[in-house]
């Protein structure tokens, strides 16, 4: 007989638990407002007169038994015990379901457990949108790594310069003064170059190809995890048995 594997059981847990949890509701629902499904009762009409016998089958009421309290738990139990079965199975299974981690054909790590290379692959997603939100190097600058800053710190190949100017007011008259009229003067604004800044910038951030290549390799190890757990979780389920043993213990009553 074929053995199920893990990720068989896995595709079902939900399954298990929700008809656990269907079926125990529907009991609680029953035992609390449906208490009448559990008492059966009979009627029966004996007339005094013997000339009225004809009357007593008339006044016969039935209310027969729909089940019992011992029928409906069993019924909550048959549930139950396959649900609480596949969660024991599984963690047996995840005790033994391991599978080496392999990363553009090299072994990363060995024996990582399935449960560990789940939860990888939501943390390691968060891990790459911190590289997708790294910041690159301004385009249009020709940057050159400069080891005297620092390692990752780059500086731009040619600084920026840009000239200080100052404005300058000149004159010149264009008719002399007299005793009947003013000078008329002509006034302007002369602008001249005093000084020269020079602006020599620095980065320390991811070149694109940088950021690419970094994202190149997240996204392979999210994918060689995802792989790694798919074969683990490939191993045949350790099978386990304790519902049977809860219902047993629960109902072992000396009364």
């Amino acid at each position: 007989m074929r053995k199920q594997k893990l990720h068989e059981l896995l595709a079902v847990e939900g399954d298990l638990k929700g008809e656990f949890v269907k079926i125990a509701e529907e009991s609680v629902v029953t035992f609390t407002k449906k208490a009448d499904h559990f008492q059966g009762s009979i009627r029966t009409l004996k007339m005094v007169s013997a000339d009225r016998e004809n009357e007593e089958a008339a006044g016969e009421v039935r209310k027969e038994l729909v089940t019992t309290v011992g029928e409906k738990l069993n019924w909550t139990w048959q549930a139950a015990m396959k649900y609480f079965d596949g969660l024991l199975a599984k963690e047996k299974t995840n005790q033994v379901a391991m599978a080496d981690l392999i990363v553009d054909g090299e072994v990363l790590a060995k024996d990582l457990p399935a449960t560990f290379l789940l939860g990888m692959e939501d943390r390691l997603k968060t891990v790459r949108a911190v590289y997708d939100q790294a910041p690159t190097m301004p385009p249009g600058i020709s940057w050159a790594a400069d080891p005297g800053k620092g390692d990752g710190v780059y500086k731009a190949e040619h600084p920026e310069k840009v000239t200080k100017t100052e404005k300058d007011f000149n004159f010149k008259v264009l008719y002399a003064a007299t005793d009947k009229h003013p000078a008329q003067i002509e006034k302007w604004d002369d602008s001249k170059v005093v000084g020269v800044y020079t602006t020599q910038k620095w980065n320390g951030m991811l070149t694109p190809a940088q950021k690419a290549a970094y994202l190149e390799r997240v996204d392979n190890l999210i994918k060689s995890v995802k792989q790694a757990r798919q074969r683990a979780n490939a191993v045949e389920v350790v099978e386990g048995e304790i519902g049977m043993r809860f219902q047993e213990y629960i109902h072992k009553l000396d009364l």
